[in-house]
């Protein structure tokens, strides 16, 4: 299992979107690993590099740093999740 799969493909979308359907999709796909990771917390490595640039674009700097850590994993990945929540929320609400 691989609680970030969904996360990471969402990501991914940076440069295809505009902000707030990123956002959407991006906050959709980091709630669910949080409910998945609490039954199953393990994480794989990325096969690939986040769109970093992309994603900075979107959603500025700070953001992007969250962003692209929760993509990498670690340990405390789950903390990260929940810290890109609200943001991405906001984000998403914003027209």
């Amino acid at each position: 299992m691989d609680c970030l799969r969904e996360v990471r493909d969402a990501i991914d979308t940076a440069a295809a979107t505009d902000r707030a359907t990123f956002a959407r999709r991006t906050r959709n796909a980091v709630a669910q690993a949080v409910v998945a990771g609490a039954l199953d917390p393990r994480v794989r490595a990325p096969d690939r590099a986040p769109p970093v640039e992309a994603v900075r674009a979107l959603v500025g700097d700070e953001l992007a740093a969250d962003l692209t850590a929760l993509y990498a994993g670690g340990d405390d990945w789950t903390s990260r999740a929940i810290g890109v929540l609200e943001p991405l929320h906001q984000l998403a609400r914003a027209r």
